[in-house]
């Protein structure tokens, strides 16, 4: 990773600079504006705009110089008096109070206390705020829908995570707004209640629902609904310290190899027990994570920690009940804030 401070007349200017020294993929990290005594004729005071920009490339300019090489970043470097960071450090506190993976956040503390090298004002919450904002982003991975050709699509997971009503928030989705040919299919056929809830999305969706007891059931139902866009198959939730519950769920979804499995999660559920409902349901491949009830906390740590622990891609994440308004597509940027957002900067 390289930080550089650039200072120029206007922002313009500034992100043309940052743009030919750290190329187009730099990301900034704070702008400011910074006021400088006028001469003794024009009795005002002139401005400049400072820019604080990183990137991982390596920077174009000669290694003689070592302000500017990776090693003014190491922990041996000069920094401001008074400005040498410690673990009571009130930001760097905030960010290791958080609980985020310790993967993570090894070295993270030594790269935040480079960025006093690369400030007129030091280390500022604006700056670390940034920074580790990119660095968030940088470490996780999110997949969009591809809906070319069709598409077969599982829900799984735990009891109570949201999987009926997250299919049926995708189905409304797709089916409203962008006209697809969908089929519903369920091999719940253990919960009570569930077939009904689900005959009543397909009944006020006007969407196709049958429903399968067996493995050569749901593979003559799949073959059927091969000129759709996309079938939807709704599962019973499985507790995963139940391995035989497991083994039954794998021996439906194998039944045909373009079924794509989601792995629907509960934002509220605890860090340990995330990791070892992933680790056991890993008995299937794993398309993806669907984070569900985004909306019932405030810590986000255990849903970044596993974006981390076992990689997958995040696809949509849901924050409510409402079908299909409370659910949306995964952004780098929106994991990043609901992880920001717990840590205090002041």
């Amino acid at each position: 990773m390289q930080i550089k401070r650039f200072e120029a007349r206007d922002m313009q200017e500034a992100l043309r600079q940052v743009k030919e020294a750290l190329g187009p993929e730099a990301i900034i990290l704070s702008t400011k504006t910074v006021r400088k005594p006028g001469d003794q004729y024009r009795g005002f005071k002139q401005s400049t705009v400072e820019v604080v920009a990183a990137t991982d490339l390596p920077m174009a300019e000669p290694a003689k110089s070592p302000a500017r090489s990776p090693a003014a970043f190491s922990t041996k470097a000069p920094t401001k008096k008074g400005s040498e960071a410690s673990p009571r450090d009130p930001i760097l506190q905030g960010i290791l109070s958080t609980g985020l993976s310790p993967d993570f956040v090894s070295g993270l503390v030594e790269e935040i206390k480079a960025l006093d090298q690369n400030s007129r004002e030091g280390r500022t919450p604006e700056t670390c705020r940034g920074y580790l904002r990119w660095k968030l982003m940088e470490a996780v991975e999110v997949t969009g829908p591809d809906l070319t050709g069709t598409k077969i699509w599982s829900f799984i997971g735990p009891t109570g995570v949201g999987k009926t009503t997250t299919m049926a928030k995708i189905a409304a989705h797709f089916s409203l707004r962008f006209a697809k040919r969908i089929s519903l299919i369920t091999i719940d056929t253990y919960r009570i209640g569930a077939i009904e809830q689900l005959k009543t999305y397909a009944r006020i969706l006007r969407l196709p629902l049958e429903i399968a007891s067996g493995r050569a059931e749901l593979q003559e139902i799949i073959r059927r609904n091969c000129h759709q866009d996309l079938v939807l198959i709704d599962t019973a939730g499985r507790n995963p310290y139940q391995p035989g519950q497991l083994e039954e769920l794998k021996d439906f979804l194998t039944v045909d190899p373009r079924v794509e499995n989601h792995l629907v999660l509960s934002a509220t559920t605890k860090d340990l027990d995330l990791a070892q409902i992933v680790q056991r349901f890993s008995l299937l491949p794993i398309q993806s994570y669907i984070f569900t009830k985004i909306d019932e906390t405030e810590e986000y740590t255990s849903l970044f920690n596993q974006l981390l622990r076992y990689k997958r891609p995040l696809s949509y994440l849901t924050n409510g009940q409402k079908v299909p308004e409370d659910i949306e597509l995964a952004t780098k940027g929106r994991v990043a804030s609901l992880v920001l957002s717990r840590i205090p900067w002041n």
